[in-house]
């Protein structure tokens, strides 16, 4: 069967509903996100069936090489446990500590169990919400650009060289 990370990450796919999530042999999920530049991580938005969604989840910050047994025994950045009605169609998103989010290059969420105990968990949304970090260096005034484009490399066209 194919129900890979990209049915409920990816716009489009999470939005059929025959698309989804689903763990393979027992009810935990690993799941990685790599981010291509760093991210402000305010919240997630997770559906899926009310007797398979998540029960929990175990979020990590920039954790390399977890496997199932680490993220069950690791310090968590944050864990949360979920009810029904947070992982509903259209429910509102779960809010993140902001303040342990702020520079997120890679995301791994462990699911330990699903709402109905059952031996599948299924998850047909997974949206996580926040911002690109963006980073900008000094401004410099249009006569100090020109400057430093006319200069050599031995410094010659800066003021003092």
């Amino acid at each position: 069967k194919d129900h890979g990370l990209r049915n409920c990450l990816e716009q489009g796919p999470r939005d059929q509903p025959g698309l989804f999530l689903q763990s393979d042999c027992d009810e935990e999920l690993l799941i990685t996100i790599s981010f291509m530049s760093p991210v402000r991580v305010a919240a997630l938005r997770i559906e899926g069936p009310p007797d398979q969604a998540p029960s929990g989840l175990r979020i990590f910050a920039n954790k390399l090489g977890l496997d199932f047994d680490a993220a069950k025994t690791e310090a968590v950045t944050q864990e949360i446990q979920l009810s029904e009605g947070q992982v509903t169609e259209g429910a509102a998103p779960i809010e993140l500590r902001y303040v342990l989010f702020q520079n997120v290059q890679r995301l791994t969420i462990f699911v330990p169990g699903n709402l109905g105990g059952g031996d599948e968990t299924v998850i047909s949304r997974l949206v996580v919400l926040g911002q690109p970090i963006v980073h900008e260096g000094a401004k410099r005034s249009k006569e100090d650009q020109e400057r430093a484009s006319k200069a050599d490399w031995l410094g010659s066209g800066t003021p003092g060289a």
